[in-house]
């Protein structure tokens, strides 16, 4: 059976979201206005890509492990997205070798 989970490595929760919380910091503490849009940019971007992994994942049909997709991509952006798309690819090769 496919896996419909994959964590992401450890790596890529402390450079992506420990790089979101220090760039919301430095952004607070420096009351910068770019730093600011940067951060809400960021926050933003990771708040959308997690709604469309939560919506691929729903649509291929991971419905108890959409949430997981949501909160990962959330917090770790890309990466995540990109475990899920490699996830599926590799479930629909199975399925087709198996036909």
């Amino acid at each position: 059976m496919q896996p419909t989970f994959v964590l992401v490595a450890p790596m890529w929760w402390v450079s992506n979201f420990g790089g979101l919380v220090v760039n919301g910091v430095v952004a607070t503490r420096k009351r910068s206005k770019l730093m600011g849009l940067v951060f809400g940019a960021a926050v933003a971007t990771h708040v959308a890509e997690a709604v469309y992994a939560y919506r691929v994942a729903q649509r291929e049909g991971l419905g108890d492990d959409a949430w997981k997709w949501g909160l990962q991509t959330l917090g770790v952006g890309f990466p995540s997205l990109l475990a899920l798309h490699e996830m599926l690819g590799e479930r629909d090769e199975a399925m087709r070798s198996e036909r």
